[in-house]
C-alpha cells in the first residue's frame, strides 16, 4: 500500500502556529481544509450510492437520469428568467 502524501495526512495547524503564518501559508491550509471536506464528501456519496444500489438495484443509475433531467429543466427556467429580464429591464 502506498505511503499517503503528508500534505493529507498532516493535522491542521494549532492557534500559535495560526498567528505566525503569512498569507500563501493560510491558502495553503485552506486549500488543504477544501480537498479533505471534497474527499469526504466523494466517499459518503459513493458510500450512499453503494449501499443504495445493494438495496434496490438500479438505483444510482435512476437517480443520475433524474439528476440529469432535474438539472436540465433547471437550466431552462434560468435561461427564461435571464431572457425574460433582458427583455423588460424596467421590472428590476
Amino acid at each position: 500500500m502506498p505511503k499517503p502524501d503528508s500534505d493529507e495526512t498532516e493535522q491542521f495547524p494549532d492557534q500559535e502556529s495560526l498567528q505566525s503564518m503569512d498569507i500563501e501559508q493560510w491558502i495553503e491550509n485552506l486549500q488543504r481544509a477544501d480537498r479533505s471536506f471534497y474527499n469526504i464528501m466523494a466517499l459518503e456519496v459513493w458510500s450512499i450510492a453503494k449501499t443504495m444500489d445493494g438495496l434496490l438495484p438500479g438505483f444510482w443509475n435512476r437517480f443520475m437520469t433524474n439528476r440529469q433531467i432535474a438539472l436540465k429543466q433547471f437550466m431552462q427556467q434560468k435561461n427564461l428568467r435571464r431572457s425574460s429580464a433582458e427583455n423588460h429591464p424596467e421590472e428590476r
